[in-house]
C-alpha cells in the first residue's frame, strides 16, 4: 500500500473526530485518576481504561472498545501497525502508554486517543512540520523517561505529565518532566532505604508528586542518600 493510499484510508476514519473547538488539556483528564496506593496489575489496567474512555469517547462516541483478548499472537501485529502508523509523521518511538491501550481499542483508535490526549490531531501532523517538531520533543521525554525507569512496576499518578504537554509550552513540560523523574528517584531511594513509614510517603509521591518543588524532591533525595 503507497504512503499516499495509506494516509487516504487513516485520514477517512479519523475525519469525523474533529469538533468544533479544540479540547482543553484539563478538561480532558478531569476525575481520570484514581488512588492507586496499591500498585497492582488491576489498578493498571483500570488507569488505562479511564484513560482511553475519557480520551476516545469524546472523539467517537458511537464507537465501542475491544473485550481484552487472549489472542497475545495479535499483539505484535498491532503494535507493528502501531509503529506504522506513527512513522507516517516521523516519530519514531511508541510510548508505553500508548502500546497499552492495545489492550482495549484498535491501532487507530489507540493513535487518535493518545494525540487528543496530547492536544494533537493526525491530520494537523500530517500537514504541519512544526507540529510534528512539537510532538517529536514530546515523544523523546516519554521516551528518555521510559528508558531510564520501570513505570510498569510503579502505579504513578502521570496525569499531570500529560497536561503539561497538552498546553505545548515545551519548558514547561521539560521542568513537568524533570519533576516526575525527581520524584520516581525518591520513591526507588525509598524503596531501598526503608525509613519509617516509607510506605506512606510513597504513596502520597504518587499521588501528588506535582504538588512539590524540584527543590523540595532533591532535598529528600539528599537526606535519603546521607
Amino acid at each position: 500500500m503507497s504512503d499516499q493510499s495509506f494516509r487516504e484510508n487513516f485520514l477517512a476514519r479519523l475525519r469525523q473526530m474533529r469538533t468544533e473547538s479544540k479540547i482543553r488539556s484539563r478538561q480532558l483528564f478531569q476525575q481520570l485518576w484514581q488512588d492507586k496506593e496499591t500498585g497492582s496489575t488491576s489498578n493498571a489496567e483500570d488507569s488505562n481504561l479511564h484513560f482511553l474512555e475519557e480520551n476516545h469517547a469524546l472523539l467517537l462516541p458511537q464507537q465501542s472498545f475491544l473485550e481484552p483478548s487472549d489472542a497475545t499472537n495479535l499483539f505484535p501485529l498491532k503494535t507493528r501497525t502501531v509503529e506504522l502508523i506513527l512513522r507516517q509523521i516521523n516519530l519514531f518511538y511508541l510510548p508505553q502508554r500508548l502500546e497499552n491501550l492495545l489492550s482495549y481499542c484498535d491501532p487507530f483508535t489507540a493513535v487518535a486517543t493518545f494525540l487528543n490526549a496530547l492536544n494533537f490531531s493526525y491530520e494537523d501532523l500530517l500537514k504541519n512540520q512544526h507540529q510534528q517538531k512539537l510532538c517529536q520533543s514530546i515523544f523523546r521525554e516519554f521516551m528518555e523517561i521510559e528508558q531510564g525507569y520501570k513505570l510498569e512496576s510503579v502505579a504513578i499518578n502521570d496525569l499531570p505529565l500529560y497536561e503539561a504537554a497538552a498546553t505545548h509550552d515545551l519548558e514547561n513540560f521539560h521542568q513537568t518532566a524533570f519533576a516526575f523523574k525527581r520524584a520516581l528517584d525518591v520513591i526507588d531511594i525509598l524503596e531501598q532505604v526503608q525509613p519509617r513509614n516509607y510506605q506512606k510517603q510513597q504513596n502520597q509521591l504518587r499521588q501528588f508528586w506535582h504538588q512539590k518543588q524540584v527543590k523540595e524532591l532533591e532535598k529528600m533525595i539528599e537526606k535519603l542518600n546521607a
